[in-house]
């Protein structure tokens, strides 16, 4: 085996160590942010695909379409926001960015349970389920990428990609009043996994490949 070999066999067992031990990190409590951060994206593939798989397939829904969705993500953004108080370190609790999501989430939660128990004016309630989370999104994107912009904890490519990802699901969002409904309407679950997934999968990963390039 030669020498290069060897050095390439090294390097990747010293970067598998490492990413192992920062995974296991991200996910021993008290959580970081980034921990944190894999309970969204896992919290986006499961809700969203549940909400795709209910919608193309009705007879999948335990409880109805809509009401199974809603619980759906009614269950999730309470596990979310159960281990963000409960199993995170004190910084990120305190966190502004992560107290604006966590609003932003329990109102969301809220309007949708409100349009399932028929509180909501009529004319709201076609806007009361998947608009809010598209919102959610992209204000809370928005909001992560431009606050407290010269803090190095975010990588300026990471703050892009938050900003644009803010900008993509609001002008979506927008567009689904207009031009763009049919569109939007019957991908929204495809759309919304997108969204959620690509910024903070993207986030995770950067830090990832950081750590074992420098091994």
């Amino acid at each position: 085996m030669s020498g290069e070999l060897v050095g390439a066999v090294d390097r990747a067992h010293r970067s598998g160590v490492a990413l192992s031990l920062y995974f296991r990190r991200l996910l021993t409590p008290p959580l970081p942010g980034d921990g944190l951060l894999l309970f969204g994206f896992l919290e986006g593939v499961l809700g969203w695909g549940l909400s795709w798989l209910f919608s193309q397939n009705p007879g999948l829904a335990p409880i109805g379409l809509i009401p199974s969705i809603v619980l759906t993500w009614v269950v999730l953004t309470g596990g979310v926001v159960f281990v963000g108080v409960t199993y995170t370190a004190p910084t990120v609790r305190r966190n502004r960015v992560w107290m604006v999501w966590g609003g932003l989430n329990v109102t969301a939660t809220g309007v949708n349970l409100a349009a399932l128990a028929g509180t909501l004016p009529s004319g709201l309630v076609t806007y009361a389920y998947w608009h809010p989370w598209l919102a959610v999104m992209g204000i809370g994107y928005l909001v992560t990428g431009l606050y407290n912009w010269g803090n190095p904890q975010i990588r300026r490519q990471e703050r892009l990609v938050y900003v644009a990802t803010g900008l993509v699901t609001l002008g979506l969002l927008v567009a689904s009043f207009g031009p763009l409904t049919g569109f939007v309407t019957g991908n929204v679950f495809l759309l919304g996994g997108v969204l959620q997934l690509v910024p903070i999968g993207h986030d995770v990963l950067a830090d990832a490949v950081l750590i074992a390039r420098r091994q």
